[in-house]
């Protein structure tokens, strides 16, 4: 592996300002990785690439990134292209656009204003013009929805498709029908046609459950290689590249294997384990890529992800119910306790040291969800560091960098002493 001195890296990073540059920057610290550096330009390459995909003839909508969206657009034949990607390729002037142009509050969460901008620059462009909304997001998307139907793009959102944790029985069985219902609604809007071609995605889900169980390989492989994939990548593959695959859902499997292979082959390094600081990152994909690299310089390691999707898929029944079901027994729909279930068992799974908590400015739904987090671990002698950074792209506040520093090496001191 790759043994660049820290300082070096400090060094390089200190000029790293854009997205894309970070980006760059971690294919350099992942030399010695093809794998990871195939997935890197996935990452980079998705919206481009799916937007000239678009323009020769494909099908492609916008979307959201991490739910059952990509698997059922891919089962129609679609593109997938997830709107909460384009803020790695906006810049300030996309939140004035937000702002001025359409009176988005200011204290509007940084990521609905980010991706209003880009898509008012695409008006009339001959862009993707289709979006899928959902109204399970927040207020903030479901106003940018209106807003963008007004302006002409062709807007679809289904109703809000939640399950309490505790619903079963007769209750359950009308959330399935409906949430069918509004699937075979999509595809109509989509297709022309309300059905859907059960075939095509139930080899979707298969494809799915597939690259579940090989995410569940990659995470054990990182408990004996932590600093084999960095913090940036772990992130942008787990949160964002398992959900809607980039784009190109052969490619990435393709750099998924390699990377498996890769990593299989990599001999221990007893040293790494000793000085890992395993963490947990209970937290949307932040554009702030600065704070990853924050992480790794420090010493820091994300081990446990809150949003890593453990369940499989049911290949057992009819696709359509299969893919409604699977949402609904991933979904964490209510107080945020759930989803605190799932931040403790990731803790406990890997004697976490330290949990860091990021959110969107402008986002006070979660931001409350956050805090409760953040006490009910302290009373339990867990270290927790809440953030907040803004969606567009750009370099983090230098408080922010200190703050995650701070945060890792105080880990590391408390280490020291046991």
């Amino acid at each position: 592996m790759s043994a660049l001195p820290q300082r070096a890296l400090a060094e390089d990073l200190e000029n790293v300002e854009t997205q894309k540059e970070y980006l760059e920057y971690s294919k350099t610290v992942h030399d010695y990785s093809p794998a990871v550096k195939k997935l890197i330009d996935l990452v980079n390459n998705y919206v481009p690439d799916a937007e000239k995909a678009y323009a020769k003839g494909a099908k492609a909508i916008w979307t959201g990134g991490y739910r059952w969206e990509p698997t059922f657009l891919y089962g129609l034949g679609i593109i997938p292209v997830s709107y909460t990607e384009m803020g790695r390729y906006g810049f300030r002037e996309d939140m004035l656009i937000a702002e001025d142009y359409y009176q988005f509050p200011v204290e509007t969460c940084s990521m609905v204003k980010c991706t209003v901008g880009q898509w008012h620059k695409r008006l009339n462009t001959g862009a993707i013009n289709r979006i899928l909304g959902s109204s399970s997001s927040c207020e903030p998307f479901n106003l940018a929805w209106e807003v963008m139907r007004e302006k002409g793009y062709d807007v679809f959102t289904n109703e809000a498709i939640y399950r309490g944790p505790n619903v079963q029985g007769e209750r359950l069985e009308e959330l399935v029908h409906f949430m069918e219902e509004q699937l075979l609604d999509i595809a109509e809007w989509a297709t022309g046609e309300r059905k859907v071609d059960d075939g095509k995605l139930r080899s979707e889900l298969v494809r799915k459950n597939r690259l579940i169980g090989k995410l569940k390989t990659i995470l054990q492989l990182r408990l004996k290689h932590p600093f084999y994939v960095k913090t940036l990548p772990i992130i942008l593959i787990a949160n964002v590249g398992f959900n809607n695959y980039y784009g190109k859902p052969l490619e990435f499997e393709a750099a998924i294997d390699e990377l498996i292979l890769e990593m299989e082959n990599e001999p221990i390094n007893q040293e790494d384990l000793k000085r890992v600081i395993p963490l947990v990152w209970a937290g949307g994909t932040g554009q702030e890529f600065g704070v990853y690299e924050a992480i790794d310089l420090a010493g820091g390691a994300l081990l446990g992800l809150r949003d890593i999707p453990y369940k499989l898929v049911r290949e057992d029944i009819p696709a359509l119910e299969a893919l409604v079901r699977y949402h609904y027994d991933n979904g964490r729909a209510g107080a945020g306790i759930y989803t605190r279930h799932i931040i403790e068992a990731e803790v406990e799974r890997l004697n976490a040291k330290g949990i860091i908590f990021y959110g969107y400015i402008g986002c006070s739904f979660a931001s409350v969800d956050r805090e409760m987090w953040r006490r009910y671990f302290h009373e339990r002698n867990i270290p927790c560091l809440n953030l907040e950074g803004s969606f567009q792209t750009g370099q983090p506040s230098g408080q922010v960098l200190t703050r995650v520093r701070a945060f890792v090496e105080m880990l590391d001191a408390n280490r020291s002493r046991q």
